[in-house]
């Protein structure tokens, strides 16, 4: 990984004041952290119940789910709060902030380790 965005995916959610931090940080642009309040597309097979691996904020800062055994969109995206994911998978909220246009990867679905990806 990039010792950049791995700097920038280290910040985590908040500032240093406990407050959601969705400023600017130097090399990596705007960052957001994923809200139980956010709307997130998710894949067919996460709203069918699948566990999240793969979670993209894309360039316009839509939050989006993937499964483990879906490379691409299988049928239509769903939208859901973030804290119906949330609820069904605690783990997700160790997900890091995210810079928009990038993506978050973890080996295992319960696993609290995310890789960052420049999407």
């Amino acid at each position: 990984m990039h010792p950049r965005l791995r700097g920038c995916a280290e910040m985590g959610p908040f500032n240093q004041g406990g407050k959601m931090d969705s400023g600017a940080h130097e090399g990596c642009g705007p960052v957001q952290g994923l809200s139980p309040d956010d709307h997130v597309f998710v894949s067919k097979r996460v709203y069918l119940g699948q566990p999240v691996v793969r979670v993209h904020l894309d360039d316009d800062g839509d939050w989006q789910a993937f499964s483990a055994i879906e490379p691409r969109w299988f049928g239509r995206p769903r939208l859901i709060h973030a804290a119906h994911l949330l609820e069904r998978d605690p783990s997700l909220a160790s997900l890091p902030a995210l810079p928009l246009g990038h993506l978050a990867t973890r080996d295992e679905a319960s696993g609290t380790t995310w890789q960052i990806f420049q999407g």
